[in-house]
């Protein structure tokens, strides 16, 4: 039988050995996570600029995003199948087109995206990393949403989504033309 004494031990151990894995992870992860840039910052306000090439440095950059995505957001992303969590370039102080997002189970990264067609009412609870100091929000979103853009292979992709994979690309790409979700009344 366990005693109390022997449980409080491997449960102090427990506790000592989960706080060093998770320091050694964010050690490693740090290094490719970016700061989030906050609200009032005038950065958010700005239109962001078309990526012309996809090349190393974009690629670095979608993944470095996608590490932030995962480092600030780590239950949502690795245990929902589906992913309803975003960063966009001009988040972490960079002005260009690019968003990544948690949809379906796989974490995309979306170059210039374009929304082609929007259907229907959804009516999402929002909030940003970029506006830790604001409550959520209900948002009227689009229900449905066809997005084109650029994948990271340099094709032209369309991305079809419902609900609040919709609502959260158009957060996003709110953020690329410098629109805040407490724009919204």
């Amino acid at each position: 039988m366990w005693g109390r004494r022997k449980f409080i031990k491997l449960t102090m151990a427990g506790l000592v050995g989960g706080t060093g894995i998770y320091a050694l992870l964010n050690v490693y992860l740090r290094n490719n996570v970016f700061d989030i840039v906050a609200y009032p910052d005038p950065a958010l306000r700005k239109v962001s600029t078309p990526i012309d090439r996809i090349d190393d440095a974009v690629i670095s950059m979608a993944n470095a995003m996608i590490d932030t995505l995962r480092f600030r957001a780590p239950f949502e992303f690795f245990l929902h199948a589906s992913l309803y969590k975003g960063l966009s370039a001009p988040q972490i102080g960079i002005q260009k087109r690019l968003i990544v997002c948690g949809l379906y189970g796989e974490a995309r990264a979306i170059v210039n995206p374009e929304i082609l067609e929007k259907r229907g009412s959804y009516d999402s609870e929002e909030y940003c990393m970029s506006l830790p100091q604001h409550r959520r929000k209900t948002i009227k979103r689009s229900n449905y949403v066809k997005v084109g853009y650029l994948g990271l292979d340099n094709r032209e992709k369309i991305l079809d989504a419902k609900g609040p994979s919709a609502a959260l690309l158009e957060h996003e790409i709110d953020h690329l033309n410098g629109v805040l979700y407490i724009d919204y009344t």
